[in-house]
């Protein structure tokens, strides 16, 4: 790999936060919103940062950048969230070159996710990518790269069964119910948060039983009404939100705000039992609510630890897996060394071609028109295999270094081939 592409490399990095090193307050601190994701890329901008995305979600934030100052960028990091640099120093990570893009394949794949082979990180990482192309930060290495990580989650999501039994968050809140409630059929729940986790839920909560008695409430409630239409279930706007938890025996909290929305004051005169499962980060159920008698909280990370068998046939899978993201970072190096290449190959060509001009233009008058044809086709096949082995040397050079005789040594013998 030659010294200017590694330097390009060099210029790709990662500012991250995620479940592997920090606790579910810690992350809480570094999630970012929609409205701040927005800001800071325009922040970004206005700063001339080449290019950036920008990824929160309940088990990462991360921010990648191709760029030559990520201090700029780590600065717009704890700008638009709750956390310091002594948090972001002790529990943060930063990755460069190779390591990052590798980091990138492997989230995007769902092999780092929290519940292995998630592949709802690949819609989140797509739509990640699309507000930054929206404020002009996805930069020509940016699109390729994505583009090419995008295929290989396909070819993984198609290719290898580390996706079967679809054990995302949402997921894993239903098999908690299942094993935990045994009025399964009767009791009443609750779905507090329409939102892409809450679209999930909902969905796979009524998969697996026959009860409709499910309420749905949220803050805009006309978001509410299309999910009750869809699945055939009721809803409540949020001002009934009291009245609903007293009635429920489960409720599920998929709000996605950054404060608690299921308070204290919604408990109040609530004596019966109550399951609570918060899949928000950060929590969006008050911390107070874990102390009341006959009330179990269950919160992101401990609904983790309640994953189906799947996830264990799902590990089994990761070596095929990351054979995929291995041979598709060939492929996207050699799109690097192409894309470096290609003005040096161009004028190679064009400098061939100029000195074949000259010299036919000079023999011009020497020759029949006849002759003239016959060595302008000459010629050209003599400039055709000299480009064609200069290029394919110059491809595989970043793969051995060769002194200038064996440089020759192979630019000839690529000719007589």
């Amino acid at each position: 790999m030659t010294l200017q592409i590694r330097e390009n490399l060099q210029k790709f990095f990662v500012l991250g936060i995620s479940y592997r090193k920090s606790a579910l307050d810690v992350r809480g601190k570094f999630s970012i919103t929609s409205d701040d994701q927005e800001s800071l890329l325009r922040e970004a901008k206005e700063n001339e940062i080449p290019g950036m995305v920008v990824l929160s979600t309940c088990n990462r934030t991360e921010i990648y950048g191709h760029s030559t100052n990520i201090d700029v960028i780590t600065s717009l990091l704890l700008k638009y969230c709750k956390g310091d640099r002594d948090d972001f120093n002790n529990n943060g990570y930063k990755l460069y070159g190779k390591d990052c893009i590798n980091h990138l394949y492997k989230v995007t794949a769902g092999l780092d996710s929290q519940i292995i082979g998630d592949f709802q990180i690949v819609g989140q990482v797509k739509n990640a990518c699309q507000l930054s192309e929206k404020y002009g930060m996805m930069n020509s290495f940016l699109n390729r790269l994505f583009s090419f990580v995008f295929q290989a989650s396909k070819k993984i999501k198609n290719d290898t069964e580390i996706s079967k039994g679809a054990a995302s968050v949402s997921h894993a809140a239903v098999q908690y119910i299942k094993d935990k409630v045994s009025t399964l059929e009767t009791c009443k729940f609750v779905l507090y948060g329409t939102g892409d986790i809450g679209k999930d839920t909902c969905g796979n909560l009524l998969k697996h039983m026959n009860n409709r008695s499910l309420t749905l409430i949220n803050r805009t409630i006309e978001k509410a009404e299309s999910l009750a239409n869809k699945y055939n279930v009721t809803y409540q706007p949020e001002a009934k939100l009291e009245a609903e938890v007293k009635e429920a025996e489960v409720i599920i909290v998929a709000t996605g705000a950054s404060k608690p929305t299921l308070l204290l004051d919604h408990f109040k005169d609530v004596k019966d039992c109550k399951l609570i499962l918060d899949l928000s980060v950060p929590r969006n159920v008050d911390p107070a609510i874990d102390e009341l008698e006959n009330v179990l909280v269950i919160t992101v990370d401990e609904l983790s630890k309640h994953i189906s068998e799947a996830i264990e046939h799902r590990k089994a899978c990761i070596p095929h897996a990351e054979q995929i993201i291995e041979d598709s970072i060939k492929e996207f190096y050699g799109w690097l060394e192409i894309k470096y290449l290609s003005p040096v190959i161009v004028a190679l060509k064009e400098n061939l071609h100029k000195v074949q001009q000259k010299e036919l233009e000079y023999h011009k008058k020497k020759l029949s028109e006849d002759e003239l044809k016959k060595v302008e086709h000459i010629t050209n096949n003599i400039v055709n295999k000299i480009a064609r082995a200069c290029i394919n040397h110059l491809k595989d050079h970043h793969k051995q270094q060769s002194s200038p005789m064996e440089t020759l040594d192979m630019i000839f013998k690529d000719m007589d081939s």
